[in-house]
């Protein structure tokens, strides 16, 4: 079943906060604490568990983030039916792991929404970074923290062994920033930023993924170099390159 009453009440509540925002500026923060808190309760709820809580919090608070950034009425429209989408994927995904652990679809709900959490996450980081001169070591902690978290819930549903799960996501964690640390170097916004930090976690994070559930073998790495390789040379071909101050 695609349609449930508790996740789209949860993401009606999250779209008329988005709008509230844009409307009532003086009650961001009031808004984005009463967002958040309702998200983490919500994966809560739904999931059975407090680890579920982490993508939907995240979801949210880097989605406020990026209503910052769009400076027109009709992006700020689409990047909110966008969220949504996502938004609603993500609680019902949770949901229906809670009815059966074995949700092949569930799954790849979350995966989407993790995907999209992870990317508004790094762009809205590197964005404050970039705007509010934020000291490069604050930055790197938290792409850390975002990482470090949002994998583990998702490492947690096809692993068991919590150990193993908090080690690997602890190594995908360390990588992601050593790569904020070099891409600080690049003369790039935080778009173009935030979709190679993206891609090279995506490559990371799919081979843990594979190694979990015995998938992974050297031609499945060679594909995934080669053609997120190519993807990485699209991006900077079209990106435009900002003149490093």
């Amino acid at each position: 079943m695609i349609f449930k009453l508790k996740p789209f009440v949860l993401t009606l509540l999250f779209v008329l906060g988005l709008e509230f925002i844009m409307v009532v500026s003086s009650f961001l923060w009031l808004t984005l604490i009463f967002l958040v808190f309702v998200s983490i309760f919500a994966g809560r709820k739904l999931g059975g568990k407090w680890i579920f809580s982490s993508l939907p919090a995240f979801f949210t608070l880097s989605s406020i983030g990026i209503l910052y950034f769009i400076s027109t009425f009709l992006k700020e429209q689409i990047f909110i039916f966008l969220a949504s989408i996502f938004y609603y994927l993500i609680l019902l995904g949770i949901n229906r792991l809670k009815e059966y652990k074995l949700d092949q679809t569930a799954r790849g709900m979350i995966m989407a929404g993790t995907v999209a959490t992870i990317f508004f996450c790094f762009a809205v980081s590197y964005g404050f970074y970039l705007n509010f001169l934020i000291p490069l070591w604050v930055l790197m902690i938290d792409y850390f923290i975002i990482t470090i978290f949002i994998s583990f819930q998702y490492f947690s549903i096809i692993q068991k062994d919590v150990f193993k799960v908090w080690t690997y996501s602890l190594i995908l964690s360390l990588a992601m920033l050593e790569i904020v640390w070099a891409l600080n170097y690049w003369p790039f916004g935080y778009l173009t930023t935030g979709v190679i930090s993206l891609i090279l976690y995506y490559v990371l994070w799919d081979l843990i993924q594979s190694y979990f559930l015995n998938l992974l073998s050297r031609k499945r790495v060679m594909a995934n170099m080669t053609f997120f390789s190519l993807v990485i040379i699209m991006v900077l071909l079209s990106a435009k390159w900002l003149p490093v101050i």
